[in-house]
């Protein structure tokens, strides 16, 4: 079916810590392939190589790919660092468009009380935040004084040459699509049934009706933990794992994943996409060195059949 992008994800987290090489092989290998987009979880805590560094390197060693954070915990970084990062993420990556900005509140408090955020702050810290993302990277000598963040006359440069980065927002609660039509260029659940995604997608319109904006249902990806194979018990083995992991409801665990045969990843994709979506992420469940086979498989048994 026309129009469908599919992206990557590369959670350390989940995969293990790759090399160097190990990424750079995964990054070409995509764009060779295809792929539209590859993206980063961001961890403040935890096993995790800073995304940004692994985005410069990706950008030095491809031309086409797009790529981004699978989604930026915003309160937990001060705006001026990740406007500085990203605009300078744009400009290694050629400024062609290649750079995209996602952010939320972060599935785990905790990852923001490490640096001194409280729970409470973090909504109000993210819209601020975005907010400054967007002056700094469209004007010279902005001066903010916030509730949250104050600076005079702060210029950067060289900011992101087609103007300010889009920035999508994650979350699937009621609150997150709020945020979304008040102030997202997308949205970007993660982890959501198809059913989920509709309904969310039809409120999100709603409360852009609200604010007299047009959402467009174009401008949203999901998410999904992905890992192809024909192997029935290694499905299932995958299965138990991300329910040990507490991330999604037990319950519906497989209604919110990508995992089996090519055939069963394909009518998942589908179910998304009769329920509208046309953007995907999909994060595979594997160590480094099944990563390239991951995506082979992506390329050649799902995204040709989607």
């Amino acid at each position: 079916m026309s129009g469908i992008k599919i992206g990557i994800g590369l959670g350390t987290a989940r995969s293990g810590v790759a090399s160097a090489q190990q990424l750079c092989d995964y990054a070409e290998r995509a764009e060779g392939l295809g792929i539209d987009s590859v993206w980063l979880s961001d961890r403040i805590t935890g096993t995790q190589l800073d995304i940004t560094a692994v985005m410069a390197l990706i950008a030095a060693r491809t031309t086409r790919i797009k790529m981004g954070p699978a989604v930026l915990t915003m309160p937990a970084h001060h705006p001026v660092h990740v406007a500085r990062a990203y605009a300078t993420l744009d400009h290694l990556s050629g400024g062609c468009g290649r750079m995209i900005m996602a952010v939320g509140l972060g599935n785990d408090p905790r990852q923001c009380a490490v640096v001194g955020i409280a729970p409470q702050e973090r909504g109000g810290r993210m819209e601020e935040g975005v907010a400054v993302l967007r002056k700094l990277w469209t004007e010279p000598h902005v001066t903010h004084q916030g509730r949250y963040y104050q600076f005079e006359n702060l210029t950067i440069e060289p900011r992101p040459a087609r103007g300010p980065l889009d920035v999508w927002i994650g979350g699937r609660t009621d609150v997150a699509l709020k945020r979304v039509a008040r102030y997202g260029d997308g949205w970007f659940p993660s982890f959501v049934t198809p059913d989920e995604y509709a309904d969310g997608m039809r409120r999100l319109i709603g409360y852009g009706k609200e604010r007299g904006r047009d959402i467009d249902p174009g401008e949203a990806g999901v998410l999904l933990l992905c890992h192809v194979t024909e192997d029935r018990a290694q499905a299932d083995v995958i299965l138990q794992l991300i329910a040990a992991s507490g991330q999604l409801p037990p319950d519906s665990i497989a209604e919110r994943v990508a995992v089996g045969p090519a055939s069963a990843c394909v009518e998942r994709l589908q179910r998304f996409v009769t329920a509208g979506c046309t953007k995907f992420v999909l994060f595979p469940i594997c160590p480094p060195a099944e990563l390239v086979p991951q995506i082979e498989a992506y390329a050649g048994e799902v995204m040709a059949r989607v």
